[in-house]
């Protein structure tokens, strides 16, 4: 049975305690009266007595609750305790119908609506949530003209040195056992909640899959053994720490969309030491509020089980994904969706297709699908059909190694390297059509088909392909395999461009201009208008394209500052427009509309600022602004 400490503010009170205390039975740990400057101390030592909730009242509560986290229950005046000082304050005025004052801490009072009526005074109620607030009580209450005034200690003494006739409140056995039947309430209560959280937790440690629950705040407040196991920490060191400092892997938008009730639940993939593990988050919720959510992690079983050694034979020549979602950075949301999609896509064993543009990050993501997906221990081969001859194609697919050299990985074709792991097929629009019937009936049997005189091997192959077109047109033409096109279709990841991400685009920006700046010893700054050109070039080779022009820029600028015009001059010059004209292929520079434009109005203005901005309808600084921007300033000097 749970103790209980009793901490009183007057000494009359004890006794009445006791009798109660008898009566009902109740087990206590320290019953005493006590002054309010030793609330704070009393309360914490009848918890060392062995006290599990602590019953107190007025100040004295107020200054252990404020102090201790300390499981309390206040003492209130009862009903029947009021109405007999009422009873009492009449018979000191002698009036027939008196104003009485009651003065008392707001912890302290019961429902006192119908006083008035039923005890004929005139109640003016007071309440306050310090002691040293009763001067100013004492001070409004003149204007109601109390004959008495009813509250503790501190109040009566104020009241007192004012004139006022005054009356202690004093406790009956009512509020006493109001205030044990609370407090047994509670220990009952306690000692529930005790057993389903043994229980609760026993249920954890014994579950198999590992579990973490977090609080509104994304912070956690219990994990499993399990879960304690996975992340090498003890459960005392990750309670109470930030979900995203534990598992830095979990989208943390996605986990506010779950705790603001935007999502009803989130499933994902995410790598943990050298397994993979499919995340399931779902709110927990009661009476329609969300208060937190449960996180489950349940193993994804290890596809390449059967064969660790030939796996680890080809990590050893260089097989491996150093890629993870946490190095793909992103600020824009159509990218986050992308990625959101992957890590999802990465719990399937189905093939996943990648459209975009060339030097996107499809690589990146391929790598980081294989890493958090159950194929992780397993070799990553990745293999770039652009390019290649089309006769070669199903030998650098499928070509086996002579007997007398089994060990020698040169002699095997990109698919039989890549058993039990991942193929990144980089180019899907440049198989023939040999080749995609090949990969899809391996696909199928899961066996690379060959004549009957040799015998079938079995094939454990996660293929990830990526795309410049859309397949579909492909299929229409005759020139991709319906089939093939079907069932690499049902996973697709489109990756917008860095022209669509012109957050990205700066990063990427950034970073690079650093790495370069570093490495040849030469510092630039970007100008704001810099910034605006770079959003406005076409960046069709996307991180490929802008990597090569960074180092390029910072190799060959002679100036420190670096604006739109130096940009402008040198994208023109790496990447000039090239156009059919009378059948002959032809260098076109190229140039923004805006540039065009201002050209065209200066030349037919015959370099005359003025006119050229009469015409624009703009001051000539503006205009000269204008060329400068993009541009065009040189050719038209005056």
């Amino acid at each position: 049975m749970v103790k209980i400490g009793m901490l009183l503010p007057e000494a009359d009170m004890v006794p009445m305690a006791e009798k109660v205390v008898k009566d009902m039975n109740v087990e206590i740990a320290c019953l005493k009266a006590i002054s309010s400057v030793d609330a704070v101390n009393e309360a914490r030592l009848a918890v060392e007595a062995g006290a599990k909730i602590v019953i107190a009242r007025g100040y004295q509560a107020k200054m252990i609750k404020q102090y201790t986290n300390i499981p309390l229950i206040e003492m209130k005046l009862h009903a029947q305790e009021i109405g007999l000082l009422l009873q009492k304050a009449k018979l000191m005025v002698k009036k027939e119908h008196p104003v009485i004052a009651l003065i008392a801490f707001d912890n302290m009072l019961c429902d006192v609506s119908y006083m008035e009526e039923l005890f004929g005074v005139t109640l003016k109620v007071a309440v306050m949530k310090r002691s040293e607030e009763t001067p100013g009580i004492l001070d409004k209450m003149e204007a109601y003209h109390p004959d008495l005034v009813i509250g503790g200690e501190i109040t009566c003494n104020e009241a007192e040195r004012r004139g006022y006739p005054t009356l202690f409140y004093r406790a009956t056995e009512e509020s006493i056992k109001e205030a044990l039947e609370s407090a047994r309430a509670m220990a009952f209560a306690t000692e529930i909640e005790k057993q389903n959280t043994a229980q609760f937790e026993t249920v954890l440690d014994t579950s198999f899959n590992g579990i973490v629950k977090v609080n509104m705040d994304g912070n956690i407040i219990v994990v499993n053994k399990l879960v304690e196991k996975l992340i090498g920490k003890e459960k005392e060191d990750v309670v109470g720490c930030a979900l995203a400092e534990v598992f830095p892997q979990i989208d943390m938008d996605l986990v506010g969309r779950i705790l603001k009730g935007e999502s009803e639940n989130l499933s994902t993939s995410i790598s943990l030491g050298n397994k993979a593990f499919m995340l399931l988050m779902a709110p927990i919720e009661y009476d329609e509020v969300i208060n937190g959510a449960i996180i489950t992690l349940h193993q994804i079983a290890d596809g390449a089980r059967g064969a660790k050694r030939e796996s680890n034979k080809m990590l050893l020549h260089g097989f491996s994904a150093k890629t993870d979602f946490g190095s793909i950075y992103t600020e824009n949301i159509s990218m986050k969706k992308v990625l959101e999609d992957a890590k999802t896509f990465a719990l399937s064993e189905s093939p996943i297709l990648i459209y975009g543009q060339a030097g996107i990050e499809d690589y990146l993501i391929a790598e980081a699908v294989h890493n958090n997906s159950n194929r992780k221990a397993g070799p990553y081969v990745s293999i770039n059909m652009r390019g290649m001859d089309k006769e070669h194609q199903m030998e650098e697919l499928f070509r086996r190694e002579p007997v007398e050299s089994q060990r020698d990985m040169a002699g095997k074709g990109a698919m039989i390297k890549a058993d039990h792991g991942t193929l990144f097929i980089k180019g899907m629009e440049h198989l023939t059509l040999r080749v995609q019937h090949q990969i899809l009936r391996t696909m199928l049997s899961r066996a690379q088909m060959r004549t009957d005189a040799q015998p079938i091997d079995a094939l454990d192959v996660r293929i990830i392909g990526s795309s410049k077109v859309d397949l579909k047109q492909m299929v229409q033409q005759g020139t991709f395999s319906e089939e093939f096109y079907y069932m690499l279709q049902g996973l697709t990841l489109k990756v917008p461009s860095l022209n669509q991400r012109v957050e990205d685009l700066r990063h990427y920006f950034d970073r690079e201009i650093e790495r370069y700046s570093e490495m040849y010893n030469r510092h630039l700054k970007i100008t704001d208008g810099g910034y605006q050109k770079l959003a406005k070039l076409p960046w069709n080779g996307n991180t490929i394209q802008l990597k090569a022009f960074c180092e390029r820029l910072v190799l060959s600028t002679e100036k420190r500052v670096i604006d739109e015009i130096v940009l402008q001059k040198l994208f023109e010059e790496l990447y000039p427009e090239m156009k059919e004209i009378k059948g002959e292929s032809r260098t076109v520079i190229y140039r923004s509309p805006e540039s065009i434009e201002l050209s065209e109005i200066l030349e037919r203005c015959h370099g005359n600022r003025n006119l050229a901005a009469k015409e624009l309808g703009i001051s000539t600084t503006t205009l000269w602004r204008r060329m400068k921007k993009y541009g065009v300033e040189a050719k038209y000097d005056e």
